[in-house]
């Protein structure tokens, strides 16, 4: 028998929304600790901490999004459909489709995103000598950088001016957040679309109010720090109990 849990937005509309679907869920097992599914209530930034929440069983796990926040990339369904939701969940077997996530590497730890880590500092400009597969791409200068995966490139990535990818595709993307361009500060100034097998390095003397951004989560960046990114092995399933494509993805979310 299939388990599940619910991640809910905190508002008064997705809790009680996230109480109707468990009600309706009745004939399957509530498992907030070993869930087959995982059923995200809210927007994209619920189904991200979705993700995160459930990051270490991320193999036996898979995700569907219902809607009731401000904005739904990663949701199939709207609120009022939930009674939908209920019976194809309990009708269907589902494809199984894959976001990939990037790997993080930072201070000795490992994190991943789904939709990106950038470096960023509001109060003064960033110089960051930037590495790719080890040989010195360039030195930014600038408020900071964003690595964004496909899934993510329609988020902060999209705002900076990069590309908008398919999140089938494996690849990552660099794009620049207020980059300084004169004569004597030139960086690429384009977005920087890496392979699979590519890892960029970050490497500079933070300055104070630096910090590193994954995702949700903010950490302070100290002096001398070095971060690498590179996308993971890792991904995270989610169910697709009724195809919706990319283009009406793109469609419904900003056209």
């Amino acid at each position: 028998m299939k388990r599940y849990a619910i991640v809910s937005k905190k508002d008064d509309v997705s809790r009680h929304l996230a109480a109707l679907i468990r009600d309706e869920l009745k004939e399957l097992i509530y498992d907030e600790e070993h869930p087959d599914i995982v059923i995200s209530v809210g927007g994209d930034g619920t189904m991200i901490y979705s993700i995160h929440r459930y990051e270490h069983v991320l193999n036996d796990v898979s995700f569907v999004g219902i809607h009731t926040g401000t904005l739904g990339f990663f949701t199939d369904y709207l609120k009022d459909e939930y009674k939908q939701l209920v019976k194809d969940i309990l009708t269907k077997e589902p494809e199984i489709f894959d976001r990939h996530l990037l790997r993080i590497s930072y201070n000795g730890e490992i994190f991943h995103a789904l939709n990106e880590m950038r470096i960023e500092n509001s109060y003064r400009s960033q110089v960051i000598d930037m590495y790719v597969n080890d040989e010195h791409m360039e030195t930014f200068r600038g408020n900071g950088l964003c690595v964004s995966t496909p899934s993510g490139s329609t988020a902060l990535n999209k705002s900076l001016g990069g590309a908008v990818i398919n999140p089938s595709l494996r690849l990552m993307q660099v794009t620049e957040i207020a980059g300084i361009h004169h004569n004597a500060y030139r960086s690429l100034g384009s977005p920087l679309i890496l392979g699979d097998e590519d890892v960029v390095r970050f490497e500079t003397d933070f300055s104070e109010n630096a910090v590193l951004g994954i995702d949700t989560d903010i950490f302070e960046l100290k002096d001398h720090d070095v971060i690498e990114a590179r996308l993971s092995k890792r991904v995270a399933h989610f169910c697709d109990y009724r195809h919706v494509s990319f283009v009406k993805r793109l469609r419904k979310s900003y056209l």
